[in-house]
């Protein structure tokens, strides 16, 4: 039985000195209870307090949380070091042990790798082998093959290329069953396996660059068989603590658990309901099941507190989380007065029911009300956007599934890196075109450095004269219905007329183009973009994908809270459930695709702080829905008030 604890609870010495394993829901305050245990560690702990070298490790999800856990730190970072788990991994582990890197890529792959430069990982956001050129990967393997290839048998796009990999899943598998180590490499069918090794060298020999799965692997395997490395994390980290652990992989789940063998303690702070990454390979039953070999054992807490939502709130979504028994939510919210602590609890739960113009109207006036809409995928957000039409719609869908196997993030790409050749093209028309709109040369000079290295000093009365009159150019019949890629291939053809020739030498080379894709990028995808309109792509980039978005996929919003929360998040075939499920018999404790959904639908609802709006297309729910709740209600004593909108 777990021990029931506040979000202001601080661990005792006698705590300390075992593993810990804390159940904390959506709202609980984990990363205010993390951050004061880490602040109290390092003032009180004599492991930390009597030593210069050692630190507190914590390790979380995501660079947003590292950002957030270091920025509530303050001051105190310097005895502690936050990290995403491959972070800490190629920090810590790879780069100081590159001699034992090679070594295993030579004991477990056969593969003989110089020391002539250190491996690291793959740049965020971008494939292992961007900016390669293929002809330059093909001779690398005809020299180190022995039989002689013809130019016919390399029909290898760089993705394909880039999905040979080490074998995890088949790791993994193999060493929690106790069988013999399945050590292999992952291969798409379509590469011919004497190209596999000689592919996979030049990735490690040529490029340097470890995939994020391999990055996991060669971590475990040099902690594993370097007793040097494995003590040497263990004595500068007496402590590890590793929020969000609902979203840690088998293989990293190993790497923690050999690190807490000995003499390190390890804490996790999770909650199962909230597990919805096993497409990045999350299993809820990690953390469920979690122990470490060894004398210390691991003790059991839940932090029951939600200070984030209403009761009417938390009391709903204890509805959908009830097939969990370990974690029942109370809300814990404070209000500044009275006054607004009755406003808020006396708001019911919203059942915005089919597409009339009530339920419409409703949507439209959420949203203009600093309300958010949570979908599945991002493409869905288009169904509450106003302004775009159905055929706009379908490409942005065929956008979003040309990514869906993709180690691509299309919304940090377009909101944070714009490495993506066609994000970086659709970004550069986009903000030529607002600073021809504001006047702003400036801002023009800023758009052309997406490209190009610009010498302010060159810039003359005639350059500004000649860039004002290219916008002119290019931009006097954008419409709605003009193409965006189209508007992009326009300013191409501008900038090469010899009007332009001393603007475009001066600042930005003789062959200077944007170009609009790359070989990666397949033709479902091209076609896609190449149909977008200004307005639809225009609305992509700046309500969409833009850091004050109203519209976010459940993936996005994870930790993230609203006043108004719209919820429309609808299964598909492959999540093999029905709404209608769902509200039935709400399951969200095993790891199969219906109570994943599940668990995603209960992430969405957790995020309104007051107002929760489900919207569900089909009416004839509602007397099944109002069933379920109300039998739930009866059965638990609490009350969820709430009403339909039609």
């Amino acid at each position: 039985m777990a021990t029931e604890m506040t979000s202001g609870d601080i661990f005792t010495p006698e705590q300390l000195g075992k593993h810990a394993k804390v159940y904390a829901g959506p709202g609980a305050g984990k990363t205010h209870f993390l951050v004061e245990n880490i602040k109290n560690i390092i003032a009180t702990n004599s492991l930390i307090t009597q030593s210069r070298m050692r630190k507190v490790l914590c390790v979380t999800y995501t660079n947003a949380a590292v950002d957030e856990i270091k920025r509530r730190l303050d001051k105190s970072t310097d005895l502690v070091e936050v990290y995403t788990i491959h972070g800490f991994i190629i920090e810590h582990i790879i780069q100081p042990f590159q001699q034992d890197l090679r070594g295993i890529m030579e004991s477990d792959f056969g593969i003989e790798v110089s020391s002539k430069g250190k491996i690291s990982s793959q740049v965020e956001g971008l494939g292992i082998l961007h900016g390669v050129d293929k002809n330059e990967i093909y001779d690398f393997i005809r020299k180190a093959s022995s039989t002689e290839f013809s130019d016919d048998e390399f029909g290898y796009s760089k993705k394909a290329m880039s999905e040979v990999e080490v074998n995890n899943d088949a790791f993994v598998s193999s060493i929690t069953k106790g069988r013999p180590r399945c050590i292999g490499l992952k291969v798409p069918s379509k590469i011919n396996e004497q190209h596999v090794v000689p592919l996979k060298k030049y990735m490690w020999s040529e490029v340097r660059k470890l995939t994020h799965n391999e990055i996991l692997y060669f971590g475990y395997r040099i902690l594993e068989s370097n007793p040097t490395a494995l003590y040497a994390t263990r004595v500068k980290f007496p402590f590890i603590f590793v929020d969000e652990f609902q979203d840690t992989n088998p293989l990293q789940t190993l790497i923690i658990k050999l690190l807490g063998k000995k003499s390190t303690i390890v804490g996790i702070v999770g909650d199962i309901a909230q597990s919805i990454y096993s497409f990045q390979g999350a299993q809820p039953t990690d953390f469920r099941n979690f122990s470490i070999e060894g004398d210390r054992g691991v003790n059991e807490y839940v932090i029951n507190g939600n200070r984030r939502s209403t009761e009417n709130v938390v009391n709903f979504c204890n509805f959908l989380r009830q097939s969990d028994k370990d974690v029942v939510q109370v809300s814990k919210r404070s209000y500044d007065t009275e006054e607004q602590k009755t406003l808020s609890e006396s708001k019911k739960i919203h059942f915005l029911v089919g597409n009339s113009l009530v339920v419409h109207n409703t949507i439209q006036d959420i949203l203009k009300s600093d309300g958010v809409v949570l979908t599945r995928a991002w493409a869905s957000a288009f169904d509450y956007i106003q302004g775009i039409d159905e055929s706009q719609a379908k490409l942005l869908k065929n956008i979003y599934n040309s990514y869906y196997n993709s180690p691509i993030q299309l919304r940090d790409e377009i909101v944070e890196h714009n490495n993506v050749t066609w994000v970086r093209a659709f970004r550069f028309i986009f903000s030529l075109w607002e600073s021809h709109l504001n006047g702003s040369f400036i801002d023009i000079i800023q758009t052309l450095k997406l490209y190009a290295t610009i010498d302010v000093q060159k810039i003359t009365p005639r350059a500004i004269f000649q860039i004002n009159r290219l916008s002119n150019n290019v931009f006097s019949k954008v419409s709605e219905q003009s193409y965006t890629c189209e508007i992009i291939k326009k300013f191409n053809k501008e900038i090469e007329k010899p009007d332009f020739a001393n603007f475009r030498e001066t600042f930005l080379g003789s062959d200077f183009s944007i170009p609009l894709f790359d070989e990666l990028d397949n033709e479902r995808l091209t076609t896609a973009v190449t149909g977008l309109f200004w307005g639809t792509s225009y609305k992509l980039f700046t309500e969409v994908f833009s850091e004050n978005s109203k519209y976010m996929t459940v993936h996005q919003a994870k930790g993230l809270e609203w006043d108004k929360v719209i919820v429309s998040v609808t299964p598909n075939k492959f999540d093999k459930i029905k709404i209608a499920d769902l509200y039935s018999k709400p399951q969200l404790m095993d790891e199969n695709p219906a109570d994943e959904f599940t668990r995603m639908y209960y992430v969405a609802c957790s995020r309104a702080k007051e107002d929760l709006y489900v919207h569900i297309l089909d009416e004839g729910l509602i007397s099944k829905l109002q069933a379920s709740i109300d039998v739930y209600v009866e059965k638990t004593g609490k009350n969820i008030a709430y009403e339909f909108i039609q």
